[in-house]
């Protein structure tokens, strides 16, 4: 019998014996609220299930308090679990009311209904940019569904999605072991489930596959991802065509993720390739899916708008980046600060520096305002955002010197930005050391502005610690000996200001020696610009023979 068919034989059924039939009736509807097929208008008939299920629930409890409030849980997760257009504060309030009457609940139907309701609750919350609320309820949820063991297939299922859910709190927290151990387990999940079930699951399997693959491209494992991304294409076609919005987003997220794998493979044209189409796949869709225009379609046009520019095409990756920009102002948060950030350097780059106070005018604030709520994401881009300061009152613009020292950028002068950059910056490195890169980015944007002030001891102090830093991530990754080369360049400058030519001597020596590693990355000019320095401090103490070899190799480079 269809559970339409049992509807109707309840309906007068639970008239005429309200606690007899009404709790059979409560369960009818709440299951025709869960079924996701059929026409046109099946998102209403099952808002209309849900609410009929709630109100319902909400009488028997009134007669029997004792009985049936799991069964109103049921009910109120099962409304929250339609898409609609409703807030997503009333929807957290619903859903925090049915947690409260199943938080202690020991039985398995009660257990279940908690899960599902803290898995429901983690991804509104996530809509929210509340990241850490959302990760907490995912683990409270995973709690519930272990203590529901064993599950039904069904329910196996729905704890994948609990797992997805922890995996985009973990990623937006930066935890990316955490988010690719968690979507492992999930995916592992899933190929366990019997065929016909993955078969009614195939949409979380596919967000599963996509997200596990992003985790593995964040985690290096670039051509790993791409195999698991390529196995998941048939899929995600089926998915575009039975359920279009989210199996056009979840499309899209799996391109940006091919595109982050080839970028990082050197194949930067396809990355493009990969992340316009990621583009063209969301534009059709951004009024019909929550936050999509504020974030997902910000995220492929800030990736495409990077590459663009990597290719050597400038104005359409400036242009793709500044609609980054206006589309995240829709959700503003995360995207809107990220897609900031990323336009900054781009107009610095390409010397339209007049456009480029204006957007930390708008970055900074941001970043301090959630700084503290969202420490992992917004203390990173408010340190950036503040060693871009640095640059803009420090450092040549194009032909045109820097502004005089003192000059005040965004509200900020450069020597205030560069204090405040490297303090964040070490706090950063006390809880994670992998933005050592960081910290020494803050330092030498800081021994610029001490030097622009005429604190030349102070800027020596800053490269020492530059230095310091540069060498430990040189050695642990020779691509790192191009910045520790212009460290030292600039430590050996400031030490022949001060006078202590032996030590800037020494400096410019592992300068030149850095740079003319095979793998330091430096241009030839750069190469040129450290011998010239190496050859000033020779002089400085009395060896012009060596002196004019250095002078000599620098001019041959410069030929070259």
């Amino acid at each position: 019998m269809s559970v339409v068919v049992r509807i109707a034989l309840l309906r007068p059924m639970a008239r005429l014996d309200p606690l007899g039939w009404g709790p059979r009736l409560a369960e009818a509807l709440i299951t025709r609220s869960q079924v996701v097929s059929g026409p046109r208008d099946e998102t209403a008939r099952r808002t209309t299930a849900a609410e009929e299920a709630v109100a319902l629930c909400r009488r028997l409890v009134a007669e029997r308090p004792d009985r049936h409030r799991t069964a109103l849980a049921r009910a109120l997760v099962a409304r929250a679990g339609v898409p609609d257009v409703r807030p997503t504060t009333a929807i957290i309030a619903e859903l925090t009311e049915a947690i409260g009457y199943v938080e202690g609940s020991s039985d398995r139907l009660g257990l279940v209904a908690l899960a599902t309701a803290r898995t429901l609750l983690a991804q509104h919350r996530s809509q929210l940019g509340e990241a850490r609320e959302a990760l907490t309820s995912t683990r409270l949820a995973l709690r519930a569904w272990a203590g529901a063991e064993p599950l039904t297939a069904d329910d196996r299922a729905r704890r994948i999605v609990t797992l997805l859910a922890a995996g985009e709190g973990a990623t937006a927290l930066e935890r990316h072991d955490e988010a690719l151990d968690v979507r492992r387990q999930a995916w592992d999940a899933y190929r366990a489930l019997p065929w016909r079930y993955r078969f009614r699951w195939k949409a979380a399997g596919a967000n599963t596959a996509v997200n596990l693959a992003f985790s593995m491209a964040v985690n290096g494992r670039h051509r790993d991802a791409l195999e698991l991304l390529t196995a998941s294409a048939a899929d995600l076609e089926v998915l575009r065509s039975v359920t279009p919005v989210p199996g056009h987003r979840v499309s899209a997220d799996a391109l940006l993720a091919e595109s982050h794998c080839r970028q990082a493979l050197g194949e930067v044209e396809a990355a493009e390739r990969a992340a316009a189409g990621a583009v063209d796949l969301l534009r059709p869709w951004v009024d019909q899916t929550p936050g999509v225009r504020g974030s997902g379609l910000a995220k492929a046009l800030r990736a495409h708008g990077s590459l663009l520019l990597e290719t050597g095409r400038p104005d359409e990756g400036l242009a793709r980046l500044a609609e980054a920009v206006e589309v995240a102002r829709d959700g503003g948060g995360v995207p809107l600060a990220r897609a900031l950030m990323a336009l900054v350097p781009a107009r610095m780059t390409v010397g339209a520096w007049d456009d480029v106070e204006p957007l930390l005018e708008e970055l900074l604030p941001l970043c301090r305002q959630r700084a503290d709520d969202l420490p992992e994401v917004f203390r990173p881009l408010l340190v950036q955002g503040l060693c871009a300061v640095t640059v803009m009152s420090a450092f040549k613009r194009g032909d045109e010197d820097p502004p005089p020292p003192g000059t005040r950028i965004a509200g900020m002068t450069g020597t205030a930005a560069g204090r405040e950059a490297v303090e964040l910056a070490r706090s950063l490195v006390a809880g994670q050391p992998t933005y050592r890169g960081l910290l020494s980015a803050a330092l030498f944007g800081l021994e610029r502005a001490l030097n622009r002030s005429g604190d030349v001891a102070g800027a020596a102090e800053a490269l020492r610690e530059c230095v310091a830093l540069r060498r430990e991530l040189a050695d642990e990754d020779p691509a790192h000996r191009a910045g520790l080369s212009q460290a030292l360049g600039n430590l050996g400058n400031r030490l022949d200001a001060l006078g202590r030519l032996d030590e800037a001597y020494d400096a410019h020596r592992e300068s030149v020696e850095q740079a003319r590693a095979a793998d330091g990355g430096l241009p030839p000019a750069e190469v040129a610009d450290a011998l010239r320095n190496l050859a000033a401090s020779l002089a400085a103490l009395g060896r012009p023979d060596e002196a004019g070899r250095a002078l000599a190799e620098a001019d041959r480079l410069v030929a070259t």
